[in-house]
């Protein structure tokens, strides 16, 4: 098989939340990076006297961890500010991402609602002069996958 020449980038990467799953913020001009984890499956296993090898049986799915690496900025509508306030309220939230940039055909990732887990507050380092990143930490039951 001949090696493919259409591999992408996540160069032009669009994210958004939601709180309704209909109306969408485009967060991609604060967004680094999106990493959906892994998509795992429980299993369960017996072993018998008969035999060498386990009886293995598939389970449910597991949720998926959606980490997102983002710029913090104060301005009144980053959305560092709404989404600090879902999840101090333990609000449910949508993410979505098309790796291409969502334009009309491209595929997206859609999630189910779900929770914002872990929201780290801004830190640094004076000498450094990087630019304060944060890293949310969101679960959904799964992402459904389909086209912008």
């Amino acid at each position: 098989m001949a090696q493919t020449s259409d591999g992408i980038s996540m160069i032009d990467c669009k994210l958004e939340y939601s709180v309704n799953g209909s109306d969408w913020t485009d967060v991609s001009g604060y967004a680094a990076s999106v990493d959906p984890g892994s998509h795992t499956r429980k299993t369960g296993l017996a072993y018998t006297f008969d035999g060498d090898t386990a009886i293995i049986r598939s389970g449910k799915r597991e949720p998926i961890d959606l980490n997102m690496r983002v710029v913090y900025t104060e301005g009144s509508a980053d959305p560092f500010r709404d989404l600090l306030a879902y999840h101090e309220a333990g609000s449910q939230v949508y993410f979505r991402y098309s790796p291409k940039g969502g334009d009309s055909g491209e595929e997206q990732f859609t999630s189910d609602a779900g929770y914002m887990t872990d929201f780290p507050w801004p830190g640094g380092e004076a000498e450094s002069g990087d630019v304060v990143m944060l890293e949310w930490k969101f679960q959904c039951p799964k992402l459904t996958r389909g086209t912008a």
